[in-house]
């Protein structure tokens, strides 16, 4: 959308500049989806700290990809899942599984298909799951802690999915060339 600007360090508001210069040294580049995010130095700051955050969570760096890589393709973000299938990949999703979450159809390792369902519960409802979907989702070997894992995945992906809907962005060629396997894991 041509109403907003796809900032880079030399454009963008001053304390946006410097929370750019985080993201680069996060992922190398400069994710088109945080240069348009720079327009607001609150939102990009909330984007890098939720996804901070979900990084310290309890998910294993692979749940971690799978909860953002379905609740991206629940919330039709071609941007986040390009690029959660090629971190999923650089993570050590394999085929398999990223193939089933963007198919939803049934994971081939139970636990993790546990994982996705709960996640697909929690965005379809829009968080009102009932007991036993809990109950369910932790006797699959997860935690409480996980369950508001989840939720904090799921506030980040609202955050990014909604301003890609917004600005249309364009999906990075690193992202590209991670899901096309172009980039070792």
């Amino acid at each position: 959308m041509s109403l907003f600007t796809q900032h880079t360090e030399a454009t963008a508001p001053a304390e946006s500049a410097a929370i750019l210069a985080q993201v680069k040294a996060r992922y190398g580049f400069i994710p088109n989806l945080a240069a348009y995010l720079a327009e607001s130095p609150a939102a990009l700051g909330a984007v890098l700290s939720l996804a901070g955050a979900v990084d310290k969570s309890s998910l294993t760096p692979q749940e971690q990809q799978i909860v953002q890589l379905t609740i991206s393709v629940l919330n039709g973000c071609g941007y986040c899942k390009t690029a959660h299938t090629g971190m999923g990949k650089m993570a050590g999703v394999d085929e398999a599984t990223i193939n089933a979450i963007v198919g939803l159809t049934p994971l081939p390792d139970a636990r993790l298909n546990a994982l996705r369902d709960f996640v697909q519960k929690v965005v379809e409802e829009r968080g009102w799951v009932s007991e036993a979907e809990v109950r369910t989702f932790m006797a699959a070997g997860y935690t409480r802690a996980h369950v508001f894992d989840v939720v904090l995945a799921v506030a980040n992906k609202v955050l990014t999915n909604y301003t890609n809907h917004i600005v249309g962005t364009l999906v990075n060629e690193e992202f590209v060339a991670m899901a096309e396997g172009r980039i070792a894991a």
